[in-house]
């Protein structure tokens, strides 16, 4: 599809949701309309927000002419509830084939993931019960109840620090057992999962696909020395809007133009990287379910226009996924720090193996961490020097050493964020 079939396409989709969709109704007056630039419109209008949809789903999202009650009486849709905190969590209308054209779709951005989704093939899934539904049980489920067709689903646990040597075990016997060709994983799961194998024998797929969370430097470090030779490739999406993003071969993030349509609102230059912004997603091609400039809540930065090594070019190229933006946190001059910022620097700490920055005050910043047992003394003060790297050299650290870092009660590890409350909205052009 070339640019200009592309962007006539989102044109489509864009008066359809204007004029057929409930919700969008009272957004016509702003929409400057053809034949102005597709940018130009989309800018014109409002950010969609989880507010918007608690408040509206399922009927103000939907086509005129689809019934939502046949819809769910026959099956063709149901309601899903995803995962995050309260204030996250929202219901969202799921269609299963636009779903799956989604990911076939996503999944050419990889070779490797192209490989596996274009034929048949098995997926052990590892991530917080949170996530993925009803089949991740909580508690213990023999491994067929587990199984949803060429599905397995192995955690039982939503803290993985409760994972024993008989769950470890349990998990490695499946994996082994069942032989998927892909693994779909939270990176902080997997890590915690590859670094207790402690040297098990473990069955090598065709690839990884993380997903579900920010994939942390760290966690790919644990994930590798068990997986050493297996791709492993960072996907993005969201439940509300299906796969966004693809990591190419050679690292960079290409869009899944196939089924959606990406606006960055970026941030002001006097308060951040002005190639970060936020993701704003318009879905295409789902009757059921039809989202315009939702806000995903997380940040990428943008890549440089140069092209990419891998040769693809169609939609927003992207060099890095930079996390939530509630987990911004800000330096001591008041400028925004994004998760990725924050990583690359405590990545390079030798010995640390897990973190989480808690920022109290302009200047005051507690760090929780784990470490490789025995390097209390040194790790100190490399881990000091790396967070006054990123908030300044007047920055306040307070490190504090503990057994586990625990996920959040969305099942969902936080590395970073702000115990004061702050607008983003200031922090947007």
């Amino acid at each position: 599809m070339s640019a200009d079939q592309y962007a006539a396409r989102c044109s489509v989709a864009l008066d359809e949701a204007l004029t057929a969709v409930p919700f969008y109704r009272g957004w016509r007056e702003r929409d400057p309309g053809p034949p102005r630039p597709l940018a130009e419109r989309m800018a014109a209008l409002p950010v969609l927000s989880r507010r918007d949809l608690r408040a509206h789903v399922p009927n103000g999202f939907v086509r005129d002419g689809l019934a939502v009650r046949d819809g769910f009486a026959s099956g063709e849709i149901e309601l899903v509830t995803t995962s995050g905190t309260t204030a996250d969590r929202v219901s969202v209308v799921w269609h299963q084939p636009w779903w799956d054209r989604s990911l076939r779709e996503a999944a050419r951005g990889h070779p490797a993931l192209d490989r596996v989704y274009g034929g048949t093939y098995r997926e052990a899934v590892l991530t917080s019960p949170m996530c993925t539904g009803n089949l991740c049980h909580v508690g213990e489920l023999p491994a067929a109840e587990r199984t949803l067709g060429n599905m397995l689903f192995l955690n039982q646990e939503i803290d993985p620090a409760r994972w024993d040597g008989r769950a470890i075990r349990r998990m490695a016997d499946e994996i082994n057992a069942f032989r998927p060709e892909v693994i779909e994983a939270d990176p902080a799961y997997l890590a915690v999962f590859t670094r207790a194998c402690n040297g098990l024998p473990l069955h090598q797929p065709l690839c990884i696909s993380l997903t579900y969370e920010f994939p942390s430097r760290l966690h790919i470090r644990e994930i590798r020395r068990v997986f050493p030779a297996v791709p492993v490739v960072s996907s993005y999406g969201s439940t509300e809007t299906g796969y966004v993003f693809t990591q190419c071969e050679a690292g960079l993030f290409h869009q899944n133009t196939a089924s959606c349509h990406v606006d960055i609102q970026y941030l002001d230059s006097s308060r951040g990287d002005g190639r970060v912004g936020r993701v704003l997603v318009t879905t295409l091609g789902n009757p059921w379910f039809q989202l315009v400039r939702f806000d995903v809540g997380d940040l990428v930065r943008v890549a440089d226009g140069r092209g990419c090594a891998c040769g693809r070019a169609a939609g927003l190229t992207v060099e890095t996924i930079e996390g939530r933006v509630r987990d911004l946190t800000f330096d001591t001059s008041g400028r925004a720090v994004t998760v990725r910022r924050l990583d690359d620097a405590l990545a390079s700490v030798s010995g640390l193996t897990g973190y989480r920055v808690e920022q109290a005050g302009a200047r005051e910043y507690l760090v929780r961490f784990t470490a490789e047992p025995g390097v209390q003394e040194a790790i100190a003060a490399d881990l000091t020097s790396a967070v006054r790297g990123v908030y300044g050299a007047d920055a306040g650290v307070d490190l504090r050493r503990e057994a586990v870092l625990v996920p959040e009660q969305s099942g969902k590890y936080r590395l970073a964020g702000t115990s004061f409350q702050w607008d983003p909205e200031e922090l947007f052009v």
